[in-house]
């Protein structure tokens, strides 16, 4: 059930019992319950049940220990080469093999404000961190070497609030969206320079609540809009096209990350629902994987997810503080 739903219905209850439900409610206080108790049930529920997937494989590791703490993941990102880099609410980055092994690990520049939230391998060998509590994005060598910075805090050209995640067309361009009542996605060239930028804060078509994942493909993008529950796309240029596919429709609950496989399907994880949800290229629903929890088969506030050539999907399943892969 979505927070402000559950909100809602605990104030009218309130309510009820301090006027009119405190002289008769015995006699109505099995149907307000039941009432309740249809409403949160159906809300969440939507058409979810005749769209589930099985996996044919199914493995997870937990994250390595710093201290006496076992830090939790929020970007995970598989490379052509199979390795696997993630980003733990330490402050680390940390590059596993496929199998779970680890193989190397270096700590984001600065990290007690806050820690960063998205990471993606760029096509010149460089990683791109959205450092989204430093208010810049951070570039790195695979063996941790930072090599550059964009951004300060600020509303203008080339400033962010909470840059939050990243992506880059076939030109090297690189998108940023970021969050923080200025909602929106900036574009900028290989070198830097500010292009343009789409998207405010809000409801309306084209404007986000804390849009948490691109993807670039085919001249378009796709942004997930994480706090409005859809999926949008754009022209790479900013002009608004539509919600993809039918995702206003499957009840979306915080999608928080999305990716595009090489067959060209759509995976995104859901942070409220605890579970991965699946789109053909044209968005219709194929089905979704996994529910709260942390069972084999369930994740708790999971933050982002990855895909590789053979649709091996690993997950950052941040409330279980562990890295899940599935075979979807």
């Amino acid at each position: 059930m979505h927070p402000q739903n559950s909100n809602r219905q605990s104030r009218w209850f309130r309510r009820f019992c301090s006027g009119t439900g405190a002289r008769f409610g015995w006699i109505f206080l099995p149907l307000v319950c039941l009432i309740v108790f249809l409403g949160a049930t159906l809300s969440g529920c939507g058409n979810s049940q005749n769209h589930l997937l099985s996996a044919s494989y199914i493995n997870y590791w937990l994250m390595p220990s710093e201290g006496t703490k076992v830090p939790a993941p929020r970007a995970v990102h598989i490379t052509p080469q199979q390795e696997l880099y993630v980003l733990d609410n330490a402050g680390r980055v940390l590059v596993f093999d496929a199998a779970g092994k680890i193989l190397r690990q270096w700590w984001m520049p600065e990290y007690s404000v806050g820690k960063p939230e998205k990471i993606c391998l760029l096509r010149d060998g460089r990683l791109a961190v959205a450092d989204t509590h430093y208010h810049r994005v951070v570039f790195f060598d695979t063996e941790g070497k930072v090599v550059g910075m964009w951004g300060k805090y600020g509303r203008g050209e080339g400033e962010f609030i909470f840059p939050v995640a990243l992506a880059q067309d076939d030109q090297d361009n690189l998108y940023v969206c970021e969050y923080g009542n200025n909602d929106r996605v900036q574009k900028f060239s290989a070198s830097g320079a500010f292009l343009t930028q789409f998207g405010s804060f809000g409801t309306a078509p084209g404007q986000f609540m804390r849009p948490s994942g691109i993807v670039w493909h085919d001249k378009k993008l796709y942004v997930v809009d994480a706090f409005n529950n859809r999926i949008q796309y754009f022209t790479d240029e900013g002009e608004y096209l539509g919600i993809f596919g039918d995702s206003g429709d499957v009840g979306l609950n915080y999608p928080y990350d999305l990716v595009r496989s090489e067959a060209g399907d759509f995976y995104v994880v859901e942070y409220g629902a605890g579970r991965v949800s699946k789109f053909n290229s044209a968005g219709r629903l194929l089905g979704h994987f996994g529910q709260t929890g942390s069972g084999t088969n369930q994740l708790s506030t999971p933050w982002g997810l990855t895909v590789d050539a053979k649709n091996r999907v690993w997950v950052a399943d941040t409330g279980n503080r562990r890295i899940v892969e599935w075979q979807l």
